[in-house]
């Protein structure tokens, strides 16, 4: 899904390192008010979401139908767990992006 919003001017954060060379902003949110967490990404100026098949099971939905998404950011080591899980669909860009962070240790 795409998102459209750019999360480091919405959120004034910068986007947390998943992986060597992805990385992207924890969220917690609702996909037709079933729950879920995950990230937003950024690949070729865009941003995403990845609405995996059980998500869209669950709220009844079908690839191409219209979503009503409510997210936010959170740093839940649980949801960067699944983030990690979640990148392995994606393709990584050549380069990873130098002022990603490293994820902050809950407290």
């Amino acid at each position: 899904m795409v998102v459209p919003f750019d999360p480091e001017d919405k959120w004034s954060q910068k986007p947390i390192r998943l992986d060597a060379r992805r990385h992207g902003w924890l969220i917690t949110g609702t996909v037709n008010g079933i729950e879920f967490e995950g990230f937003v990404g950024e690949r070729w100026n865009r941003f995403f979401i990845i609405i995996e098949s059980d998500l869209r099971a669950l709220a009844k939905v079908s690839v191409g139908d219209t979503l009503k998404v409510v997210i936010e950011p959170t740093f839940n080591k649980r949801t960067l767990a699944r983030a990690r899980v979640q990148t392995r669909v994606t393709t990584a860009p050549k380069h990873p992006r130098s002022d990603a962070i490293d994820p902050p240790e809950e407290p």
